[in-house]
């Protein structure tokens, strides 16, 4: 099995490195969930919110494969991850790199969460053999790609994939359709557009553009008060 799953690690990704109040109340949630209790931690966490987010959500994916799952968790920032606490007696979390060639085999689970350049994609598939479960996490964090998934997506299923656009997003959840969406001024989202294959980022982005402006006009703006701003 092989798939790659994408999400915004945080509730407002593009005001990570300012803070909001949702993303300081989310820092808070993981440090309770895993243990951190040092004070000097939690400037820390805040720093590398992406980092801490995608370790906690490839632990809640590490929960929905059977129990006994040996689940390697492979990060490829260099955040250190050992204050965390344990999130099981079947699951590993340490760096790609640690991880020599073939140690992850058949039945096995390996996560490896925000990859980047196709050769660490390269590197997961000589670390988890053919029969391993293959899963890619949160390649859109590291913005490596202009388009939508990671640079060997083609080869790995999109399961659920949601990546915020110009003024809306693009959603795709396994065996759906993909969807081009527009978040209106309310905030509410209207699906304009499916395609039962992935569509290029240009195209989809076209879609929701378009219909943005001839439907809203200029008051669909996220940030400007009194244009439609909602943040």
């Amino acid at each position: 099995t092989k798939m790659e799953v994408t999400s915004p690690p945080v509730p407002n990704l593009e005001e990570v490195d300012f803070g909001t109040a949702l993303n300081f109340q989310f820092s808070k949630e993981i440090r309770e969930e895993m243990g951190i209790l040092d004070v000097k931690m939690k400037t820390e966490v805040r720093r590398a919110l992406v980092d801490w987010a995608n370790l906690h959500w490839a632990r809640r994916l590490s929960g929905a494969f059977p129990a006994g799952t040996a689940t390697f968790i492979a990060h490829c920032d260099q955040t250190d991850k050992s204050p965390a606490n344990s999130p099981g007696d079947n699951v590993w979390v340490g760096p790609l790199a640690r991880l020599p060639v073939g140690s992850v085999g058949e039945g096995q689970v390996l996560v490896t969460v925000n990859p980047g350049v196709e050769e660490v994609w390269r590197k997961h598939r000589k670390v988890a053999e053919p029969g391993a479960t293959h899963v890619f996490l949160n390649s859109i964090s590291g913005g490596w790609t202009y388009e939508l998934g990671g640079p060997c997506s083609d080869e790995y299923e999109c399961v659920y994939f949601l990546k915020r656009i110009s003024k809306g997003w693009v959603f795709r959840q396994y065996p759906g359709p993909w969807q081009a969406l527009v978040e209106a001024p309310d905030g509410s989202v209207i699906c304009l557009q499916t395609f039962d294959k992935k569509p290029l980022l240009r195209d989809a982005a076209k879609v929701v553009r378009e219909f943005s402006f001839s439907k809203f006009s200029i008051f669909n703006d996220r940030y400007a008060k009194g244009f439609g701003g909602r943040l």
